[in-house]
């Protein structure tokens, strides 16, 4: 199992504060080895508008806005330890994510793409692996055929 984000922890959470992103788009994140209703994904932002773009993409019930200076403790309550639960950053650890990505997953992206596409195997095939709002997102092409999943369709 490979998780590209880095875990929220106390001090990740004290020092987003410290720099000013009083916001956080605390939002619903599945995963594989993730328990179903036990991820987060938090996105911090300084700047009001953007956190409430961001908030306004997301689907009913897949996440809410918050602001630090108040609601502080909802998001600690999450990152205690025993809660269950588990928070991550919407940060990248490693540069390679997306390749790294395709080599751990890899049986499952030829299981999807086997059943859940057109592409032939013998169609030159690229997959790009990216973040949109919080969500992990897989553009795969091939020629001018073009297929935009989130990432959990084909790694689950």
């Amino acid at each position: 199992m490979y998780i590209p984000f880095e875990p929220l922890t106390m001090n990740l959470l004290q020092l987003s504060m410290q720099e000013h992103n009083h916001y956080i788009v605390l939002q619903r994140f599945s995963w594989p080895g993730v328990l179903p209703g036990k991820g987060f994904m938090a996105s911090p932002y300084a700047d009001l508008d953007e956190a409430q773009v961001h908030a306004s993409q997301l689907a009913p019930k897949e996440g809410k806005l918050l602001d630090m200076r108040q609601d502080a403790l909802k998001v600690q309550d999450l990152l205690k330890q025993g809660s269950g639960y588990r928070v991550f950053l919407n940060t990248i650890k490693d540069q390679n994510w997306s390749a790294r990505m395709k080599r751990v997953y890899e049986g499952k992206i030829i299981g999807f793409l086997r059943t859940k596409t057109t592409f032939k195997s013998k169609d030159p095939i690229d997959i790009l692996f990216y973040q949109e709002f919080g969500r992990v997102m897989a553009a795969i092409q091939s020629g001018d055929k073009k297929v935009i999943v989130p990432a959990m369709e084909i790694i689950k």
